[in-house]
Order: C-alpha cells, then structure tokens, then sequence
C-alpha cells in the first residue's frame, strides 16, 4: 500500500507511531417499529434496565477518571441527560402511548433534541447536540444488543481511527491503555477534545477522508505537531519519525525536569511565560509548572456557554475565581470578543455581509454597551480579590480605547458611590491585532497601561488572508515582514512610553517562532496550557548567539526569515 498523509488540526500534541486500528461509528438503521400492547411492560422494563446499566457504566467511568476535576463535568452532565425525566418521561409516553419500540422511542426523542440544537448557530448548542448524541448512541447500543464498537483486547502499540471522537468514547480509550487517536470529524474545542486533553491523549482531528481510506492493520504516525497523519510510511520516513520521536519523548523529560526552573534564558534574560485560557475547565492541564499568570482569559465564552445570559454576579464569581487562583500572579481578562465567527444566540444581531471586518470585539461591546458594563463592573469587584488587568479586543485606534476606558471610568464611579471595592488602579490595556492599531501603537502606548499582540488576526488582517481558508495557506504566514514589521512597532511604541507588550496569540505557542520572538526582544509571552512546557525549555535554550543571529537577520526579507527560523534557529526548538 502506497504512503498516504492526512493533514488536520492538533488537538493535544505529542508523536505516536503504532497501528491504525479503526472504530467504526454506529449508523443506526430502526424503523418505527411498533410493538403489540402485551409487550408494552417488557419494553418500559428494557428501558429501564439499560438506563440502569448505562448509569452503572458512567458512574463507574467517573471514579475512574484521571483527567482534571473541572473536566469530569463534561461526563456528569452526560448522566443528567440519561437521568432527565422530562426526557425519560417523553419517551416512555412514546412507548405506552405510540407503542413504539424503546430504541425507535429513544432514537426518534433524541433526535429531536439534537435537530433543535443543531439549528442553533451557536457553538454552545453545538456541544449540546454532540453531548445528546453520545448519550443517545449508548442507549441505543444496549438497546439494539451491537454494544461491541470498544472491544477490550486493545493493545498499547494500536492508535484509535475514529469518524467522530465523542467524550464517553475518549473517555473508554483512555481507560483501556490507548495513549492516541486520529479522527475525521471534530475540533479544538469540542467537549471530546477537552477530555482528550485531561487525560493526555496525542491526538489529531479534522482529517477530511480519513476514515474510508484506513482500512486497519497499517503503520500510522501521529504527527500531532505537525498536525499529519501518516499511514504506510516508506522506510525513510519511518526511520525519520522513529528518530524524532525518540528526541521528542527526551525533550518533554528534560522539560517536566525544567517545570520549576526560573524562566530565563541562558544569558539571564527573565521572561514571563503565562498561560491563554478559556475557560475554567483547562486549568487542570498545567499540574506540573509554575505559570506567571494568566495573559489572556477569554470571556466571550462565558456568553456562548449559558442558556441565559450571564448576570454580573455570576460573572463576578467567575473572575474572582481566577483572581485567588492565580495570586500573586495577574490575570489579564479580555473583554468579550463577540462577533465575527462568535456569535450569541442571546443577543440578537443583524447578518453582516463581511462579519470579520464589521460589528466584532469591542466595536460590538460598545455598540451594547449595557452588556459591556455588566462585565466592566463584575471585573472592576474581582480586582479587589486579586491582580486583575483589563484588556479590550480588536481596537481600531485611540478613539476605540478611550471610549472603552470611559466606560471603565463611569463603572468605577458607581461602584465607589455604592461602596463596592475594587482596585482603582486595574490596568488597562488593548490588543493590538489590526494594522491600524499597530500603526497607531505609539499613541495608544501613551495612553494605555500594556498592550498584547493577538498575532492570528494581525495576520490575517495584514495579509488579508482567511485563516481559516486551506487554499490561502501559503498566505497565512506568521513570519512574513509586513507582520513583523508591524510587531516591532508595537514593542519599540511600549518601550518608549514604558509599557510592557506581550505576544498572546498563537505565534507565541508555536515552537517555531519562539526563539525568533525572544531574539526580537519579547520579555512576555501567553501561551496555550498544551505548549507551556514546551516554550518553557526552549526559553531557557535561548542564548547570546541567538540574539545575535535575530538582531543580525534581515527581517524585511521573506526568504532571509525562512532561512532563519527553518534553519538557522532550529536548534532551539528541535535540538
């Protein structure tokens, strides 16, 4: 069989080389099957038993749980909807009543559920029909008898090939020793991903054709740094990642060896490595480590995950939480970055013909700006709890922050006239991920308290290239000059006011240009809980020859860039 390769997007990084070993997904085939009314109490008790030996099964799959304590609610919500009883009401009626099947009964519910969360463009609901599907797929397999699709002898060489990677099945590998899996469908922030994550598993999704293609028993390498999947390697390649593999696996020791280490470099350079978070849930990914903080909290999440929308208490409590969790530390939140591809059911909108380029971050916070001020006065009462700091998305120019900061400013007034504490001094800072706010870095730097460049949108804005797009891939490069240039504004505009510049945007998380952004000057840097380690150890193999070879380099040049970060710096971060 000829190498094939499959690209995705990496869920949790790591390198496996093993045997494919497909799980096929259930398509379920159950006909409206009606039942005579004799048979009515021996399907209620078929019913009722597999609801007992499911709830039997997630219990026992809860206390088996390695990953995070936040993480194992994703599982317990999953026995909340077994255990609805307006759910398990309707179906018995469709049973009594209808005289349907218990599996046509649980299939047909279901699926009504799952279609009108489906038809929600939120990705909220989104989660919630995945999370109904799993607990529909688990009733149905004990229901139907096919309860066969995790078989038990699986071997610690094998590697999942799954269509769609759901929590309960994640979950099940782990248990069962698989250390990796790939899948054709799924995201980064999906509630399987999240789990997969927790407890560690290397794993790859999104890979369009991937399951037709394997048919089981081949080679597989797992490049989830790369984000590739490559089956039937020929033997160079395998020797390769055979290699790679062995320095990757002696890299992440020396790493765990490193967690607690100072964050310098080996000339003495200090940098502050903090953590991007979403949401509470990731916490428990970073138990080894000392983190300095939080650079970037995302808080529009806490609008596309509730049924209602948040109220300034809940809001509160949430960043308050975050506060004493990371104290000494700070903890810099953003406000909410609605709009673009993050939209709200709970808020309505108007369709926008180019949503990237319209009402989205704090445009869209100051186009509703009783909402904003819910968030402003929850941040302003948890600064009085720990190190908060304040920062506002997608600000075109001065105008955009000073606007904000009044509303910060009247926030804090009726605060101080209702007796609230909270920290006068929260800093204030912008994001700087539109050219224009680069350009502008200098007046802004005179007027805010930090500035943090969001680098996947300064890219995509710059170059006007879709991130999202796969035929502008050769577009979308992080390292092209015009980016750079603009970046290099940014820092030398807070050098000269004195304000500090962080980089939280995905460059920063990427190993590849981590040497590179130190070289140009970057002390503080947010990255995503998964790579934390990793930029760690590369940081402290930074060196008077890097800077040397960064502040030497011809940075208004692509191929000059290449030549430096693809060769020239490697050692730093494939050594």
């Amino acid at each position: 069989m000829p190498m094939q390769i499959f690209s995705g997007i990496v869920i949790r990084p790591g390198l496996a080389i093993g045997e494919a070993r497909p799980l096929k997904t259930q398509n379920w085939v159950i006909s409206r099957h009606h039942i005579l009314k004799d048979e009515l109490d021996a399907e209620l008790h078929s019913l009722n038993a597999a609801v007992a030996r499911i709830k039997a099964e997630m219990e026992q799959q809860l206390q088996a749980f390695k990953g995070a304590d936040s993480d194992r609610e994703i599982l317990e919500s999953h026995l909340l909807i077994l255990e609805d009883p307006e759910m398990l009401g309707q179906i018995r009626v469709s049973i009594a009543d209808n005289l349907l099947s218990a599996a046509a009964s649980v299939k047909e519910n279901f699926e009504g559920v799952r279609e009108h969360f489906s038809q929600l463009e939120d990705p909220y609901f989104a989660q919630r029909a995945s999370d109904f599907k799993d607990v529909q797929n688990r009733l149905l397999h004990e229901l139907t008898g096919s309860k066969v699709n995790i078989p038990d002898d699986w071997k610690p060489h094998q590697i999942a090939v799954l269509e769609e990677a759901e929590p309960s099945l994640v979950s099940n590998l782990a248990q069962k020793g698989v250390k990796a899996y790939c899948a054709e469908h799924g995201s980064y922030t999906s509630h399987a991903s999240i789990i997969s994550r927790s407890l560690k598993l290397t794993a790859l999704a999104s890979l369009p054709g991937l399951f037709q293609a394997v048919k089981g028993g081949e080679t597989l390498i797992l490049d989830a740094l790369q984000g590739k999947a490559i089956f039937n390697p020929d033997a160079d390649t395998l020797r390769l990642y055979q290699d790679l593999q062995k320095k990757y696996n002696h890299r992440q020791e020396a790493a765990l060896r490193e967690a607690e280490l100072p964050t310098q470099t080996q000339n003495g350079q200090k940098i502050k490595l903090r953590l991007n978070l979403d949401l509470n849930t990731e916490l428990g990914m970073l138990k080894q480590g000392n983190p300095d903080g939080v650079g970037l909290y995302r808080t529009e999440f806490l609008y596309l995950g509730q049924d209602d929308l948040p109220d300034e208490e809940s809001q509160f409590q949430n960043y308050r939480k975050m506060a004493e969790q990371f104290a000494p530390h700070s903890v810099t939140i953003r406000t909410f970055d609605l709009g673009g591809d993050k939209i709200s059911h709970l808020i309505p909108s108007e369709p926008e013909d180019n949503p990237y380029l319209g009402l989205r971050g704090i445009r869209f916070s100051l186009a509703h700006e009783q909402l904003f001020r819910v968030q402003v006065r929850a941040v302003l009462r948890a600064s009085a709890f720990g190190r908060l700091k304040l920062m506002f998305p997608m600000v075109a120019d001065l105008k955009d922050f000073l606007a904000a900061r009044s509303v910060v400013q009247s926030c804090m007034e009726q605060l101080a006239a209702q007796g609230v504490a909270f920290d006068s001094e929260l800093p204030l800072g912008v994001m700087i991920e539109i050219p224009s706010a680069a350009l502008c870095a200098e007046e802004l730097a005179a007027h805010c308290d930090f500035m943090s460049i969001g680098t996947n949108d300064l890219i995509q804005y710059t170059l006007a290239a879709d991130r999202n797009h796969s035929e502008l891939t050769s577009y979308y490069l992080s390292h092209h000059p015009a980016v750079l240039k603009l970046m290099q504004t940014t820092l030398q505009a807070g050098k000269k006011h004195g304000k500090a510049v962080s980089i939280c945007g995905e460059m920063a998380s990427q190993t590849e240009y981590l040497p590179l952004l130190i070289g140009m000057g970057f002390e503080e840097l947010s990255v995503a809980p998964a790579s934390w380690l990793d930029c760690k150890a590369i940081i402290r193999r930074c060196d008077d020859i890097l800077f040397k070879l960064v502040q030497e380099a011809d940075l208004g040049s692509l191929a000059a860039i290449e030549t430096l970060v693809y060769e020239r710096l490697k050692p730093y971060y494939n050594p």
